[in-house]
């Protein structure tokens, strides 16, 4: 198992100038570690569209790379954004899905029956193109170069642990952050030049 935050930490190191959108615990710590908050979208109000929104980024803003940082519980609720991503097929797409042993988003209290989802499975079954598993930070480490350079929509399964205590929610409100990642892609086009 990996600590969450570590994990976070990793995809925070890799990221580049990817958007990202994330939710439940995995916004918590999000929201402490992310270098480039203006490129983020913090779902705190409806957790289980998290593939949904990152699906719409993804279309949209196809010269972006886009990561859904998501966790069990929520996916658990909202099993069909997976069929909506498979068949869209977004190539700038990776879907991290935070299986936590420890229960913690749900105060510990384990969710009859999440235990025994194959998250893979559904994932390929769904039309995923590439699908990871990772377990031990090293190989996380190591293997999130080669996650971030292949075409999706990736998904990748990071088991992992949580402390006790939940980091809090942001602060700022899930429209407040669509309004600042909507300025930082207005300047990003303003920036570019213009086709000949």
């Amino acid at each position: 198992m990996i600590p969450s935050m570590e994990a976070t930490k990793a995809i925070n190191y890799h990221r580049k100038d990817a958007l990202v959108v994330a939710t439940s615990a995995a916004l918590r710590e999000w929201n402490v570690v992310s270098e480039q908050r203006n490129l983020d979208i913090d779902l705190s109000d409806c957790m289980d569209r998290a593939p949904a929104v990152g699906l719409g980024l993804a279309l949209a803003q196809p010269d972006s790379k886009v990561l859904v940082l998501d966790c069990d519980a929520t996916l658990r609720t909202d099993l069909g954004g997976l069929a909506t991503i498979g068949e869209s097929k977004p190539e700038n797409l990776v879907h991290f899905l935070f299986d936590d042993a420890t229960h913690i988003s749900t105060d510990g209290i384990p969710i009859r029956g999440l235990d025994n989802i194959n998250w893979l499975s559904m994932a390929e079954g769904a039309g995923y193109v590439k699908l990871y598993q990772f377990d031990a930070l090293e190989e996380f480490l190591i293997g999130l170069e080669e996650v971030m350079v292949q075409e999706g929509p990736v998904f990748v399964l990071v088991k992992v642990y949580r402390e006790p205590e939940l980091l809090p929610f942001p602060e700022r409100t899930m429209a407040e952050s669509w309004s600042s990642v909507r300025e930082a892609l207005l300047a990003r086009s303003q920036s570019e030049p213009a086709p000949e």
